[in-house]
């Protein structure tokens, strides 16, 4: 709640939101967009992983914009290379990583092992990526002062660049939505197959 909170005061005309599936899904569902502000989400194949590379192709075409895009890591494994990409071109996105340790949306379906993933030290491998070649800054932030200090930094001195905040976040932290929808969803998929 807290970080959707601040990210609701980045919002403008001229600004685009990209939320990827799970829950940063069901947090910018509920963001107000100022007119003019663009926004993109993709639920309906619950394909994560696509909001990496959607940040891509929005930042490349809509250059008077500064896309932000809220991304699990579970999701951002799937695609994290496409950052490359990204400073190769340019971009001067902020991308927030929501680190929670696994497959959140997953939990919420059908719990088990196999959705706790390995945790990578992700502004490590964006510094990696980065090489000190092209205009990158990345922060990991684990309070909501860290997160001020970084989203002030992110739209100021650093607002030419392609920013990557990691925000740490416990693994239970989840909104009520995606508990709920999670809560249907499991009970839709533990039903015997309807007979034809």
């Amino acid at each position: 709640n807290i970080l959707f909170k601040h990210i609701k005061e980045l919002l403008s005309g001229d600004t685009a939101l990209i939320a990827e599936t799970g829950d940063s899904w069901f947090n910018c569902q509920k963001l107000r967009l100022p007119e003019g502000c663009g926004y993109e989400f993709q639920m309906q194949y619950g394909s994560i992983g696509w909001s990496v590379g959607a940040t891509l192709g929005y930042a490349q075409a809509a250059k008077d914009k500064r896309v932000m895009s809220c991304i699990g890591d579970g999701s951002f494994q799937m695609t994290a290379q496409e950052v490359y990409t990204m400073l190769r071109c340019g971009q001067k996105s902020i991308i927030f990583l929501i680190n929670n340790g696994g497959y959140t949306i997953e939990v919420e379906i059908h719990d088990g092992p196999y959705n706790v993933i390995k945790n990578w030290d992700y502004t490590g491998l964006i510094d990696a990526i980065h090489n000190s070649d092209g205009n990158c800054w990345t922060k990991k932030v684990r309070t909501e002062e860290e997160l001020i200090e970084a989203i002030a930094t992110a739209t100021g001195a650093k607002k030419d660049c392609l920013c990557f905040i990691e925000i740490i976040v416990h693994k239970d932290d989840t909104s009520k939505e995606l508990l709920e929808w999670g809560s249907r969803v499991s009970a839709a998929n533990s039903r015997p197959p309807n007979p034809q």
